[in-house]
């Protein structure tokens, strides 16, 4: 049995070019009033974050500047959400806010 290799940095570079071009067309729907699915996004960006982690710590720094420009693009995904949807959207917590708070639950049943 072979174990696959994971995919060259390059590969990955050119992934991630590909996905910051995605969510900011997204974003673009969003403010134009069409539908996202933001599902299939999240399909698209774990495999890829995953295969970025997995690569040797030089060619992952390597791929920092593609992965702001990620993150940039998921900002402002969020942002044009927001923007359009703001007084649907569920509240304003973060993950840190949930990460906290499950954190104070789990003291207060173990105490």
């Amino acid at each position: 049995m072979t174990i696959p290799l994971p995919p060259a940095a390059a590969d990955i570079a050119d992934t991630l070019a590909s996905l910051d071009a995605l969510l900011t067309a997204s974003a673009a729907n969003v403010r134009s009033g069409d539908m996202v699915e933001l599902a299939g996004l999240e399909r698209e960006v774990k495999p890829i974050l995953d295969a970025a982690l997995g690569l040797p710590p030089d060619q992952a720094r390597a791929l920092l500047p593609q992965l702001e420009k990620v993150m940039l693009g998921l900002e402002g995904l969020a942002m044009a959400l927001k923007e359009v949807h703001g007084d649907k959207l569920g509240g304003t917590e973060t993950h840190s806010t949930r990460i906290r708070a499950a954190a104070a639950y789990r003291r207060s049943e173990e105490g």
